[in-house]
C-alpha cells in the first residue's frame, strides 16, 4: 500500500514540475514576444522621427512642403512621447528647441547633426543595448542629409 502511495507521490510531483517549467516557459515566451513587438514599433516611430526630419531639411523654402513636413513632425512627437526612452525625449527636446530658435533662419547644421547623433545614439541604446555599446565603442558619427540653405 505504501508503495502504491510514493508512485502517486512521485507521479503527482512529476506531473506538477512539468506543469510549472511549462507555466514559466509560456510567460517567458510570451514576455520576449511583448518585448519584440515593442522594439518593432520603436523603431517604427524612431524611423519617422529621422525621416521627418528630413523632410523639413527637403522642404527648403517650399511652404507647402514645410508645413506637410511639419505636421508629420508633430504627429511623429505625439507616438514618441508615449514610448520613447528619457535619453531620446531629452534630444528630440533639443531639436525642438534648435526648430524653434531658427523659425525665420537658418539653423545651425552642425549643431542638427550633433543632435540628429544623439538621437540615433539614444535610440540604439534603448533597442538594442549590447550592440549600442559596440558601435558606440567604434566612435562612429552619423550622417544626415542637409542640403544647403541660400
Amino acid at each position: 500500500m505504501s508503495d502504491i502511495i510514493g508512485d502517486v507521490f512521485v507521479i503527482t510531483c512529476g506531473i506538477v514540475i512539468v506543469v510549472v517549467i511549462l507555466a514559466v516557459s509560456f510567460l517567458n515566451l510570451r514576455s520576449a514576444e511583448r518585448r519584440m513587438h515593442e522594439s518593432s514599433y520603436k523603431l517604427k516611430v524612431y524611423t519617422d522621427l529621422l525621416n521627418a526630419v528630413t523632410e523639413i531639411n527637403l522642404a527648403g523654402g517650399d511652404s507647402y512642403k514645410m508645413d506637410i513636413a511639419k505636421k508629420d513632425l508633430a504627429l511623429t512627437l505625439n507616438r514618441l512621447n508615449l514610448i520613447a526612452s528619457s535619453g531620446v525625449l531629452k534630444s528630440v527636446s533639443d531639436l525642438l528647441d534648435l526648430f524653434n530658435e531658427s523659425k525665420d533662419k537658418d539653423f545651425d547644421t552642425l549643431r542638427l547633426h550633433n543632435i540628429l547623433n544623439t538621437i540615433v545614439i539614444e535610440s540604439r541604446r534603448d533597442l538594442n543595448p549590447s550592440h549600442a555599446r559596440r558601435v558606440e565603442e567604434s566612435r562612429v558619427r552619423y550622417r544626415f542629409f542637409a542640403p544647403v540653405r541660400k
